[in-house]
C-alpha cells in the first residue's frame, strides 16, 4: 500500500508551476523509492482514483496550447526546425516524468517493487529532460521558448485501470518515440548537429528499458486480473488508433522492450495471428 503523504507530495509536484523545483522535488522522491510502501492506505470508497483531478502545472510565462494547435515545425536540415525538435522532444520527457508521478499516485495498492520501477523511470526522465534543456540552452534558447501541449496528460487520465494505463501509456505513447529516433538522429547528423543526434540517441537507449518496465508491469497486471496480456494490448491498439494506417515500427527495439510478434503486427497495421 502507498502512504496517503506520498499521494499528497505527488500532487504538490505535479501541479508545481516552476519548473526547476518540479524536477528536483521528483528526483528527492525518486532517492526514497525504497522507503515507499510501508503503511496501509484506505482506498476511497467512491471508486475515484486517490490523486483526484490534477492538471500539470507549467510556468506562467509559458504558452500552453491544445496539441492541434502546434504548427508544423521548419524541416531539419534548418536551425530553427532543429531547435523546434528538440523543444518539442523536451516537452515530450517532462510529460514522461509526470505520467509516471501519476502511475504512482493513482494506484496506490500495489507492491512496492512497482512503486520503485516507476520513480526509477520517473528520474531518468528528469535526467532527459536536463539534458534536452542543456541544449536548447547551446542553441540559444531555454526550455518554454516554444507552445507545449498537455496532450499526453490528457490521454493518460482516461484509462484509470492499471493494465489499461500500462498498456497505452509506456507500451503505446512512449514507444512511439523509438519508431522514430533513427529517422530523427540520421537526419540530425546529415545536418551536422551530432551532439542533438547523440543526446537522441541516449534517450532511446535508455526508453528501450522504460518501456521494458512498462511491459514487465503491464503483463502483471494483466495476469493479477486473468486478462490475457497479448490479446488485452491489441484491444488496446485496436480501441486507441482505429483509424491508423501501416507506419514504420522499430521491430528491434520493440522486441527488446518486451512486445510480441502479434503486438507489433496490430502496431504496424498487419495481419494479427489468431488467438485459439
Amino acid at each position: 500500500m502507498l502512504e496517503r503523504s506520498v499521494i499528497d507530495e505527488i500532487r504538490g509536484i505535479l501541479e508545481e508551476e516552476d519548473l526547476e523545483r518540479k524536477l528536483r522535488a521528483t528526483v528527492k522522491l525518486c532517492s526514497a523509492a525504497r522507503k515507499l510502501g510501508t503503511e496501509k492506505l484506505s482506498y476511497p470508497k467512491t471508486g475515484e482514483a486517490p490523486l483526484g483531478v490534477v492538471r500539470p502545472g507549467r510556468p506562467r510565462d509559458w504558452t500552453v496550447v491544445e496539441p492541434q494547435e502546434i504548427r508544423d515545425r521548419p524541416k531539419i536540415g534548418n536551425p530553427e526546425g532543429r531547435y523546434k525538435l528538440l523543444h518539442s522532444v523536451a516537452n515530450i520527457e517532462l510529460a514522461a516524468i509526470e505520467l509516471m508521478l501519476m502511475a504512482v499516485a493513482d494506484f496506490p495498492g500495489e507492491p512496492r517493487e512497482y512503486y520503485q520501477a516507476m520513480l526509477q523511470v520517473a528520474g531518468e526522465e528528469v535526467m532527459h529532460t536536463r539534458m534536452l534543456m542543456r541544449r536548447l540552452r547551446k542553441l540559444g534558447g531555454e526550455f518554454g521558448s516554444e507552445p507545449v501541449h498537455l496532450g499526453l496528460w490528457k490521454t493518460a487520465t482516461e484509462w484509470t485501470d492499471l493494465p489499461g494505463r500500462l498498456g497505452v501509456v509506456p507500451r503505446i505513447l512512449e514507444a512511439r518515440g523509438l519508431d522514430v529516433s533513427e529517422s530523427l538522429r540520421d537526419k540530425l547528423g546529415a545536418a551536422g548537429d551530432d551532439e542533438s543526434a547523440a543526446v537522441l540517441q541516449r534517450i532511446y537507449d535508455e526508453e528501450i528499458g522504460h518501456v521494458a518496465i512498462g511491459t514487465t508491469w503491464y503483463r502483471a497486471a494483466c495476469e493479477l486480473r486473468d486478462l490475457n496480456p497479448e490479446k488485452h494490448f491489441i484491444e488496446l491498439v485496436q480501441r486507441f488508433q482505429p483509424k491508423r494506417s501501416k507506419r514504420p515500427i522499430d521491430k528491434e527495439g520493440r522486441r527488446a522492450a518486451g512486445f510480441t510478434d502479434r503486438e507489433i503486427a496490430a502496431l504496424a497495421g498487419e495481419p494479427v495471428e489468431p488467438f485459439e
